[in-house]
């Protein structure tokens, strides 16, 4: 959701939301504003045209997905590989391919490499692993905990984040809460107990969908998707360290 929108902002506008472009092969638009009338405003179309108004709840400005496959060795043929790859799949429904990108590492020296050259690309990072209630596992390190990895992502002035994590149990306070006091953390989503891969990628999918797509707020759109999804109740919301929607126990 944008906000303190002024005329020349780049922003992303669900095609839905543009009579004609409903069938354009992605979900989003890039555009920039041209007109504002309250919470309302008008964005260059394709053809120079003007758009209608357009609610500013609606746009985004920043849209970046990063999935990121934390290997085991193990289980990667069977579970992970598929799982990182119907989320990225569908992910290249709702922006083009140059603001989608998945990874994988199997150490968290080669995340740490990453991560500083390449985050301030991304406003979304999902998380695809085994995790427990302290942290998740690395196939050349073995198992990280939460304040390890906070350390090891902490970049000085880099753009907070909205993380999902389908990594089983990354959602207890643990894990979870101590993700999203993160500076560079925005929200911080993550299952309370274990999660089938099937659930977790059609949750991942239908919060995405309702977030980008229909322009809801990380707290609704995380409510919709649990609400529908099935097997998906025990995914929490956690941020700056306060559970915001999910279980309590």
């Amino acid at each position: 959701m944008a906000r303190t929108l002024q005329v020349g902002d780049t922003v992303y506008v669900p095609c839905t939301c543009i009579p004609g472009m409903e069938s354009t092969g992605v979900a989003l638009y890039k555009t920039s504003v041209v007109e504002l009338n309250g919470k309302r405003v008008k964005v260059r179309l394709r053809n120079g045209n003007l758009s209608n108004f357009i609610g500013s709840a609606l746009l985004h400005r920043d849209v970046g997905i990063l999935v990121i496959n934390i290997g085991d060795f193990e289980t990667e043929h069977t579970l992970l590989d598929p799982l990182a790859k119907s989320v990225a799949q569908f992910c290249r429904l709702l922006v083009p391919d140059d603001q989608i990108r998945s990874v994988r590492v199997r150490s968290l020296a080669e995340l740490t490499q990453f991560w500083r050259q390449n985050q301030a690309a991304y406003s979304h990072v999902i998380w695809i692993g085994h995790g427990n209630e302290t942290g998740i596992k690395f196939a050349v390190d073995g198992w990280k905990d939460s304040a390890t990895l906070v350390q090891e992502l902490r970049v000085h002035g880099a753009p907070k984040k909205t993380y999902i994590s389908l990594c089983c149990k990354t959602g207890y306070q643990s894990f979870g809460a101590v993700m999203s006091e993160a500076p560079i953390c925005r929200y911080f989503i993550g299952p309370f107990h274990s999660v089938e891969g099937a659930v977790a990628s059609q949750f991942c999918q239908t919060f995405l969908t309702s977030h980008l797509l229909n322009g809801k707020t990380a707290g609704v759109a995380f409510r919709h998707a649990r609400e529908s999804v099935p097997g998906s109740s025990s995914f929490r919301l956690w941020n700056s360290g306060k559970l915001n929607a999910g279980p309590r126990a």
